[in-house]
């Protein structure tokens, strides 16, 4: 059964999109856009895939993962591919879902 997050009309990707497999995508594009948190507005980069068209946001844990693999030049991120899994982390004092990078470039 789809998870019920899957339902909602989302821009970007989200943890239960992957419904627990790896996912290995080619980059298209990287935009820096500015998202609101609750902890405001933010500038962060966002990857776009192909044969997909909602976006990633990419936070400082999965940017430096990209960097150490293809350097820091987004421009150059075009046309590689990373494998996205669902993982969780502490935030706010609980544990949440996120999505997390592995740290290698996937063949």
């Amino acid at each position: 059964m789809p998870d019920y997050r899957t339902m909602f009309d989302r821009e970007y990707i989200g943890a239960w999109d992957f419904a627990g497999k790896d996912v290995t995508l080619t980059i298209v594009k990287v935009e820096g856009k500015t998202l609101t948190s609750q902890r405001g507005k933010n500038l962060k980069p966002v990857l776009y895939f192909e044969k997909t068209e909602k976006g990633f946001v990419c936070n400082k844990t999965n940017g430096k993962t990209i960097a150490t693999m293809y350097g820091n030049d987004t421009d150059k991120w075009a046309g590689k591919r990373i494998t996205l899994y669902a993982s969780t982390t502490s935030a706010g004092g609980e544990m949440v879902e996120c999505i997390r990078v592995r740290p290698q470039q996937p063949k």
